[in-house]
């Protein structure tokens, strides 16, 4: 009876022990011990207590990194520990610490610190020197590291109280973001394309599913960054370009190792993108394959990893039929699951009531409203199932509640600060299922018929004495609705004109500005006088786009181009106890409609008029406008009675470098010389390109001769460094002519035919030069010319 007895007290307190599994257990004392343990491990509140020495501090962030026999460890502050630490400023990079806390899984098994005990200052640890593949295989992670790179980028992020440095670097094998928490006197400008050396602590960087999605290097001053080599000139001095010519200087190499990866095909767009989910994993493939595969298809992909926003995708893939695939039901979500990102790229379904419907020739668009929040649910035609749809599939109408089943599209962003826009993309239309039909019976039609029962019992009862009354009443409603009509159609016509002379004002060449004032002036007036603005991308920046506002009295219309780029918002604060919806949306339609035209109108000018006066290759002004130019000067010298001059340049022996190179290097050549000539220009000169390998440039405001001879040597000299282009150095040189009006000439004819002929005979002397030198070198080599 005992021992039965003891056996039911085991199995009662067994179940306990199982529970608790850490409560019991000796704490861990060695960063080691907890670098060793599994996520799985590590994930049961494991005790800890360990002494180290601080890498990185950042207490009000809750962070620090901290090492410990050649090992790095991450520790979380709760946000009352971090506050204290903080406020304290006792806590630096070098003290020794003891952590008392527990395990917690991460990316790395990490620890969730209960307490921070202070024991001494101390010193850093010696940093490890890193290469990029080791830090990208994690090896180093959360260690005290050193690397060296070619920063690409820098900028500030204001998003804390105390401004960080964020840093972009290029290193052997790709790039690594760095974090400075102190820059002192660390300008972004100022270290844009420099060579340097930093030292902290290796990180990863994950997306919203927490998987890694880059390096990161948090370092704790200034102090961490010695420069190499600084940047030998501004960023800001290279020539300016056509944005069709940007592609021509791509250098940076991807250096990622193609692999195989195999699945079930979920989501693909032949010739652009497909989707492919493996054991709950998905991954983004770009492909230009456009083989006939479909929707739960067995594939085999082979690309080249690359990392975007914090996403891995494939790049430059192909793809191939495979043998068996694996089907498995799409998971169910709901919008805040969705939006959050941690089913980006995985199939899934979702329910909803329509409230918008698009169809065009290229996609069918439904907004749906899931629990009071928007997203959209998309079906492109290009997709390689959108022509399978089946013929008995219902298509929904506005107020129906479907389920809809596809792809979880998100756009770009910070999962950490904001929510994701997302967007489900259906493979057909047979991922779109009706739940329920919108109701028929409304309140609207209710109250329609209860007004129309009244209104005929009404009459039935009062029709006898009332007759007279009645027809009274129906002349004057008669009179008052003929006054209303003519009101409308005054109206109508006005607003006609406005619209009229809105469009004469788009055709001419009025400011852009001047023609949004009347717009916004023709859509106050259908709203008769409420406010409206326009809030246009171009004016917050470059990539900027204008937040729609959540005021839900300000009614608002995007504003597209015709490529589909977002240009702006037109704003109106309509009075609604005026204005009916339809009008509203009416007015609002029509001014942002003319918007768009507009601004596309102003563009297409200012690109045609940029084309018909510059280069396009040099992207400096070309003859019409260096004749526009010339006259300009001509009259202006005429009435001051000054003195400007003309500079003929000539490159010597182009012919023979796109003969020998070939006609692209001849096109970086001439792209070089225009960036060094226009550094030897002055600010008020300008630089033309007349023909192929002949410039001319206008230098007015001179005092004498000299002052343009001393430019044209300038331009002269520019020549003496050789050009290194795609590993080929040439020697180049050129013939410059000066004619100076009114001396030279005093037509435009007169001034050109004089640059021109002082040009060659700059040409023919230093041609004479070259072969009299041959012949100096000759007659002083008497023995060599008989052997020859």
């Amino acid at each position: 009876m005992r021992k039965l007895s003891s056996f039911l007290l085991l199995l009662l307190f067994l179940p306990l022990a199982a529970a608790a599994p850490g409560q019991n257990r000796a704490p861990l004392t060695h960063i080691r011990d907890i670098k060793y343990l599994s996520n799985v491990e590590a994930a049961k509140d494991l005790p800890v207590q360990i002494e180290a020495t601080i890498t990185y501090a950042r207490p009000s962030e809750n962070n620090l990194f901290v090492m410990e026999g050649g090992l790095g460890l991450y520790i979380q502050l709760s946000p009352e520990l971090g506050s204290k630490l903080g406020s304290e400023n006792g806590l630096a990079a070098g003290d020794r610490i003891a952590v008392t806390g527990v395990t917690n899984a991460s990316f790395r098994p990490m620890v969730m610190a209960s307490q921070i005990r202070f024991l001494a200052h101390g010193v850093l640890p010696a940093p490890q020197h890193a290469e990029f593949d080791q830090l990208i295989r994690s090896e180093f992670d959360c260690q005290y590291v050193q690397i060296s790179g070619h920063i690409l980028s820098a900028a500030f992020d204001d998003s804390q109280p105390n401004p960080k440095l964020r840093l972009r670097i290029k290193v052997p094998g790709g790039t690594v973001d760095g974090i400075i928490v102190r820059p002192g006197d660390l300008r972004p400008e100022a270290l844009l394309d420099a060579d340097v050396s930093l030292t902290g602590v290796a990180a990863a960087t994950f997306d919203s599913k927490m998987q890694e999605g880059g390096i990161s290097l948090d370092m704790n001053s200034w102090k961490d960054l010695t420069y190499i080599r600084r940047a030998s000139s501004d960023s800001w001095s290279i020539p300016v370009i056509p944005m069709d010519h940007v592609i021509d200087y791509y250098r940076f190499s991807n250096q990622s190792q193609r692999v195989r990866i195999t699945g079930t095909l979920t989501y693909f767009e032949p010739g652009a993108l497909a989707v492919v989910e493996q054991s709950g994993r998905s991954m983004l493939v770009k492909t230009d394959s456009t083989l006939p595969l479909h929707a739960g298809s067995a594939v085999e992909a082979s690309g080249f990893p690359t990392i975007d926003d914090e996403n891995v995708r494939l790049e430059d893939s192909q793809l191939r039929a495979a043998t068996q695939a694996t089907s498995f039901p799409p998971t169910k979500i709901d919008w805040e699951r969705a939006s959050a990102g941690a089913y980006a790229n995985d199939l899934v379904a979702m329910e909803g009531e329509v409230v918008g419907l698009v169809h065009d020739s290229r996609v069918d668009l439904f907004i749906i409203d899931s629990g009071g929040h928007l997203f959209s649910a998309t079906l492109r035609h290009s997709s390689s199932d959108a022509a399978n749809a089946l013929s008995y599939a219902i298509i929904p109408t506005l107020g129906s509640r479907v389920r809809v089943i596809g792809v979880c599209f998100t756009d770009f962003g910070n999962h950490w600060r904001d929510r994701f826009w997302f967007d489900i993309r259906m493979r057909s239309l047979a991922d779109v299922v009706v739940l329920q039909q919108p109701s028929w019976w409304t309140v609207r039609r209710l109250a329609y018929v209860i007004t129309l029962l009244s209104a005929i019992i009404l009459i039935f009862v009062i029709w006898a004495g009332l007759l007279d009354r009645q027809l009274r009443k129906q002349t004057a409603i008669s009179a008052r609705q003929s006054q209303e009509d003519a009101i409308r159609e005054r109206r109508l016509a006005r607003q006609e004109q406005q619209r009229s002379r809105i469009l004469e004002l788009i055709s001419s060449s009025a400011p852009l500005p001047k023609v949004l004032q009347e717009i916004q002036t023709m859509v106050s007036s259908r709203l008769y006088g409420a406010s409206c603005r326009f809030e246009l991308s171009a004016s917050l920046g470059e990539g900027a786009r204008p937040e729609r506002p959540v005021d839900p009295a300000i009614v608002c219309e995007e504003l597209l181009s015709r490529d589909g780029a977002t240009l702006g918002l037109l704003l109106a604060t309509p009075l609604r106890h005026i204005s009916s919806e339809a009008e509203i949306s009416a007015a609002i339609a029509a001014g942002a409609r003319l918007a768009e035209l507009a601004i596309d109108t102003r563009r297409l000018y200012s690109d045609l008029r940029h084309r018909s006066e510059h280069d396009l290759l040099t992207d400096i002004p070309n003859r019409f406008s260096m004749e526009k130019r010339l006259d300009q000067l001509m009259q202006s010298a005429r009435r001051s009675e000054a003195v400007f001059g003309m500079i003929y340049v000539d490159l010597d022996r182009f012919k023979q470098v796109n003969d020998h190179y070939g006609h692209r290097i001849g096109d970086l050549y001439l792209q070089e010389v225009t960036r060094r000539m226009k550094l030897q220009l002055r600010s008020e000169d300008m630089l033309t390109r007349i023909g192929g390998d002949e410039f001319l440039a206008l230098v007015p405001i001179l005092r004498s001769r000299a002052d343009a001879e001393e430019i044209a040597l300038r331009l002269e000299r520019c020549f003496d460094e050789p050009f290194d282009l795609e590993g080929i150095q040439l020697h180049g040189s050129a013939s410059v002519g000066l004619a100076v009006y009114p001396a030279d000439g005093a037509t435009e004819e007169e001034l050109q035919r004089s640059a021109d002929a002082a040009m060659y005979v700059h040409k023919e002397s230093k041609r004479q030069q070259k072969k009299l030198a041959r012949e100096m070198r000759h007659a002083s080599s008497p023995e060599i010319i008989d052997q020859k």
